[in-house]
């Protein structure tokens, strides 16, 4: 064998053994872990506190896990109790992530509504005062009660509950306010009549109405605007000829109602009612009217009246008829809302 084909051999043997060291030097292929998943619930922690919650995690092949409130508060925890400090709408998502980065998340809305928290009624007092008090299982660490003075709130008491005085057919706006021993603190508002208090039962009916507006119930200025919670909006009727009337069914479970609130439109005066009254009845054929007003005015633009009356008479139905606006072919109204005394 010559010299070159020696050589040639030879780097081909170096070559093939180069090779067979590389392949045993080249680390073995990492298994790729479980990819994790993102779950939870969650619950109140007790009645008497409405603002903690506990969130058990119910993830799986998760490393690491990271919870954001959505009040700036985060934690690491797997499976933490938190508490909200005020009411409002949170976004509450859980991320869970894997040693090799994989990572998923859960998101829910958590909705703590004043009105679900919170809630006075009142009752008589034997000196004629009414007496305000605290109507929710919330244990309250302190107690602040207010009335609205023009645009101000003023401190009335700081107290479990409080005695106030309302002149005969007219009504004040009172503010409670209440920290729990947390630290979390919430608020409510309410009208306050002669009677007691004025709680809403307008959303607990199904309304109608005579005639809509031509679009319909859901159209921009379609009857449902009438009872929107929004006097920003209105109800408005074309062709408007005195036999406008507004209806709610409160199904089975007739109501008593003492006082309704009307709200003026935005366009022309014209258009806003002059003449109208309240009905009740428990069968739409024997009507019963629990109040009547004559030569009403809405001097401004979105201008809430409110009107009290003595009725101590369950009605399933009630319906509000206007028959005299001030003059114009069209009627316009921007809420109407309808209160029990409590």
């Amino acid at each position: 064998m010559n010299n070159r084909i020696y050589n040639i051999l030879a780097i081909l043997l170096i070559l093939f053994a180069a090779s067979c060291k590389k392949n045993k030097e080249q680390p073995a292929e990492i298994p790729e872990s479980p990819k994790p998943t993102a779950s939870f619930n969650y619950k109140q922690v007790g009645a008497d506190d409405p603002f903690t919650f506990k969130f058990e995690n119910l993830s799986k092949d998760f490393k690491e896990i990271r919870w954001e409130f959505g009040d700036d508060s985060t934690t690491a925890e797997v499976s933490p109790v938190h508490t909200f400090i005020n009411t409002g709408e949170y976004r509450v998502r859980m991320m869970s992530k894997n040693d090799q980065g994989y990572w998923a998340q859960r998101e829910v809305k958590i909705k703590l509504k004043p009105d679900d928290i919170l809630s006075y009624t009142s009752s008589n007092g034997p000196d004629g005062k009414i007496i305000l008090s605290l109507n929710a299982p919330v244990k309250a660490q302190t107690v602040s009660w207010y009335k609205l003075e023009g645009t101000l709130l003023k401190l009335v008491e700081t107290a479990a509950t409080t005695r106030i005085s309302v002149a005969a057919g007219t009504y004040d706006t009172y503010t409670v306010k209440i920290t729990t021993p947390k630290g979390s603190t919430a608020e409510v508002t309410r009208l306050v009549g002669s009677a007691g208090v004025l709680n809403d039962v307008t959303g607990n009916a199904v309304f109608s109405v005579s005639r809509d507006n031509d679009g319909g119930p859901t159209a921009k200025e379609g009857s449902l605007k009438l009872i929107d919670k929004d006097t920003r909006t209105k109800f408005l009727q074309f062709d408007y000829k005195g036999d406008l009337w507004a209806q709610l069914d409160y199904l089975d479970k007739p109501v008593v109602l003492g006082a309704y609130s009307l709200t003026s439109g935005d366009d022309a005066i014209e258009r806003d009612p002059k003449n109208f009254s309240l009905e009740g009845s428990n069968d739409l054929t024997s009507w019963a009217k629990v109040d009547q007003r004559t030569n009403e005015a809405f001097p401004t633009r979105g201008l809430t009246k409110m009107y009290l009356f003595n009725n101590s008479t369950p009605y399933r139905y009630y319906r509000l008829n206007i028959p005299v606006n001030n003059g114009a072919g069209l009627i316009q109204i921007a809420e109407w809302r309808v209160f029990v005394m409590q």
